[in-house]
């Protein structure tokens, strides 16, 4: 039976990737472990995007500092389009994966073969093109670990593996393959770009102000400038503590 990409990332998110002794885990507190207790439709309701502040209070329990929050959805992120499955995606995500002892990251030596038969590793750049999302600042809700392939056809194809663990050096999955969309490069992948907007009342008429993260840690504001304290504030404000939801800007 052919799956669907988001039942690819579905399987992805809940996988056992293991225990170990030394892992900060503690007894249930590994990503997968929180991940066996929710459903498809669970990941599939949940915000592309959340917004939360740490916030500081004066003597009178006004908000003098926020500082933001984010976590944007993995699940959302690998299944907003970006990536997708051809005939070969599913042939080698079909394959077992006993050892991982291929040259790339989380695949057997046998898949490794695969890839050369198929034609992605004839390419000098593929060995030099992998990636982790916990080495910069991003803001996914869990780790991607990932390669760039492509085919001698020219097509672009990237492996992933998402982050089941707590410590983050171990508790990958397997890798699978993705094909990356018609106009989508690899770095949309690894996007984190994403925006939020909230009601401001006031006495005539309720404004409605945002919020855009951008790559590299910058928040934008209405003007299009770089966010300052008072804007975390206010937002912190109208958010009275809860969680404010907001959306993926993924480049196709």
């Amino acid at each position: 039976m052919n799956k669907s990409t988001e039942q690819v990332i579905f399987e992805m998110l809940t996988a056992n990737t293991g225990t170990h002794m030394l892992d900060s885990g503690g007894g249930n507190g590994r990503n997968w472990q929180r991940n066996q207790e929710l459903t498809i439709d669970d990941f599939r309701n949940e915000p592309p995007a959340t917004l939360n502040f740490y916030t500081q209070e004066n003597d009178k329990g006004e908000i003098i500092s926020a500082e933001p929050e984010l976590s944007v959805s993995v699940f959302h992120k690998l299944t907003s389009g970006i990536i997708e499955q051809d005939e070969l995606c599913r042939e080698f995500n079909a394959m077992p994966c006993d050892n991982w002892d291929g040259e790339f990251y989380g695949t057997s030596n046998r898949q490794h073969q695969w890839l050369a038969v198929n034609g992605f590793l004839n390419n000098s750049e593929n060995e030099r093109r992998t990636w982790n999302t916990y080495n910069w600042d991003n803001q996914f809700s869990q780790v991607l670990q990932g390669t760039d392939l492509e085919n001698d056809n020219g097509e672009q194809y990237v492996l992933i593996q998402i982050h089941g663990g707590a410590d983050v050096r171990g508790g990958y999955t397997d890798a699978k393959l993705f094909k990356m969309s018609d106009h989508c490069e690899h770095y949309a992948v690894i996007l984190d770009d994403c925006g939020f907007g909230i009601e401001s009342p006031n006495d005539e008429q309720r404004d409605f102000i945002t919020l855009d993260h951008r790559g590299g840690g910058e928040w934008i504001d209405n003007d299009g400038s770089l966010a300052d304290d008072d804007i975390f504030i206010q937002f912190a404000k109208l958010a009275a503590g809860k969680p404010i939801a907001g959306d993926q800007f993924n480049d196709f």
